[in-house]
Protein backbone atom coordinates (compact mmCIF):
# COMPACT_ATOMS: atom_id res chain seq x y z
CA UNK A 1 0.00 0.00 0.00
CA UNK A 2 2.84 2.28 0.69
CA UNK A 3 4.23 1.47 -2.68
CA UNK A 4 1.32 2.78 -4.24
CA UNK A 5 1.10 5.92 -2.37
CA UNK A 6 4.79 6.72 -2.93
CA UNK A 7 3.96 5.77 -6.80
CA UNK A 8 0.60 7.79 -6.75
CA UNK A 9 2.82 11.20 -5.45
CA UNK A 10 5.64 10.52 -7.30
CA UNK A 11 3.51 10.83 -10.50
CA UNK A 12 1.54 13.54 -9.39
CA UNK A 13 5.14 15.28 -9.36
CA UNK A 14 6.41 14.34 -12.49
CA UNK A 15 3.05 15.60 -14.20
CA UNK A 16 3.59 19.07 -11.98
CA UNK A 17 7.11 19.48 -12.96
CA UNK A 18 5.97 19.02 -16.52
CA UNK A 19 3.03 20.95 -16.32
CA UNK A 20 5.51 23.93 -14.93
CA UNK A 21 8.15 23.49 -16.92
CA UNK A 22 5.90 24.10 -20.43
CA UNK A 23 3.85 26.90 -18.57
CA UNK A 24 7.35 28.29 -17.91
CA UNK A 25 8.49 27.72 -21.37
CA UNK A 26 5.49 29.63 -22.45
CA UNK A 27 5.97 32.94 -20.56
CA UNK A 28 9.80 32.88 -20.47
CA UNK A 29 10.22 33.62 -24.20
CA UNK A 30 12.49 30.76 -25.04
CA UNK A 31 9.92 28.89 -27.19
CA UNK A 32 9.75 32.49 -29.27
CA UNK A 33 13.35 33.03 -29.49
CA UNK A 34 13.47 29.28 -30.86
CA UNK A 35 10.69 30.03 -33.13
CA UNK A 36 12.55 33.28 -34.45
CA UNK A 37 15.70 31.23 -35.05
CA UNK A 38 14.01 28.89 -37.08
CA UNK A 39 12.20 31.12 -39.06
CA UNK A 40 14.70 33.53 -39.89
CA UNK A 41 16.70 30.24 -40.71
CA UNK A 42 14.15 29.42 -43.42
CA UNK A 43 13.99 33.10 -44.66
CA UNK A 44 17.84 33.05 -45.15
CA UNK A 45 17.28 29.74 -47.21
CA UNK A 46 14.04 30.80 -49.19
CA UNK A 47 16.24 33.85 -50.66
CA UNK A 48 19.37 31.96 -51.33
CA UNK A 49 17.18 29.13 -53.37
CA UNK A 50 15.48 31.96 -54.90
CA UNK A 51 18.55 33.43 -55.93
CA UNK A 52 20.18 30.39 -57.44
CA UNK A 53 17.04 29.51 -59.24
CA UNK A 54 16.73 33.53 -60.72
CA UNK A 55 20.35 33.41 -61.67
CA UNK A 56 19.84 29.79 -63.52
CA UNK A 57 16.68 31.04 -65.09
CA UNK A 58 18.22 34.78 -66.80
CA UNK A 59 21.35 32.21 -67.89
CA UNK A 60 19.11 29.54 -69.59
CA UNK A 61 17.31 32.52 -70.64
CA UNK A 62 19.56 34.00 -72.85
CA UNK A 63 21.63 30.50 -73.82
CA UNK A 64 18.14 30.23 -75.49
CA UNK A 65 18.62 33.07 -77.57
CA UNK A 66 22.56 32.52 -78.08
CA UNK A 67 21.30 28.77 -78.82
CA UNK A 68 18.95 30.07 -81.56
CA UNK A 69 20.98 32.98 -83.21
CA UNK A 70 24.11 30.57 -83.84
CA UNK A 71 21.97 27.52 -84.97
CA UNK A 72 20.13 29.40 -87.79
CA UNK A 73 19.23 26.10 -90.38
CA UNK A 74 20.90 26.89 -94.19
CA UNK A 75 19.05 26.27 -96.98
CA UNK A 76 19.33 26.73 -100.45
CA UNK A 77 17.08 26.97 -103.05
CA UNK A 78 17.20 23.44 -105.21
CA UNK A 79 15.56 20.61 -106.19
CA UNK A 80 16.61 17.92 -103.23
CA UNK A 81 16.30 14.01 -103.21
CA UNK A 82 15.86 11.83 -100.74
CA UNK A 83 19.62 10.56 -101.75
CA UNK A 84 21.25 14.00 -100.79
CA UNK A 85 20.55 13.49 -97.38
CA UNK A 86 23.55 13.11 -95.16
CA UNK A 87 24.20 11.16 -91.84
CA UNK A 88 21.81 8.72 -92.01
CA UNK A 89 22.81 5.24 -93.52
CA UNK A 90 26.44 6.33 -94.61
Amino acid sequence: MIKGIAAAILGALIVGLIAVGIIWLIFSGLLLWIAGIVIGGVLVAVIIVFLIIFVFAVIAFFALFYYLAEKSPESKPGEYKLEDQKGKND
